[in-house]
């Protein structure tokens, strides 16, 4: 994967969690999203890019549940829904679309 194809995901995986917002999304959602655009889905690499973005702030996840699967699940946080606004600076390392 390279580098813009990286940010475009996790940009991409903002809005998804915005549209979730105030509840989480499983990464298996995430991955089902992805999957649609067209965009590299699988749920490891989905989890390496929650990571990155918890690192920066802006999802907060935790391991969950869901119908008896171990999952991540992501929630948004008021930096990242502020960066997907643009009420703060744009972060280097995620495409926002506005």
């Amino acid at each position: 994967m390279n580098t813009n194809e990286a940010k475009e995901i996790r940009g991409f995986i903002l809005t998804i969690l915005k549209v979730q917002y105030p509840s989480p999304a499983s990464d298996r959602l995430i991955s089902l999203t992805l999957n649609d655009s067209r965009l590299d889905s699988s749920i490891p690499k989905i989890r390496i890019h929650l990571r990155y973005l918890e690192e920066k702030g802006y999802v907060r996840t935790e391991e969950g549940n869901e119908l008896g699967i171990q999952r991540t699940m992501a929630t948004l946080t008021a930096k990242g829904i502020d960066l997907l606004d643009g009420s703060i600076a744009d972060d280097p390392g995620v495409m926002v679309i506005r």
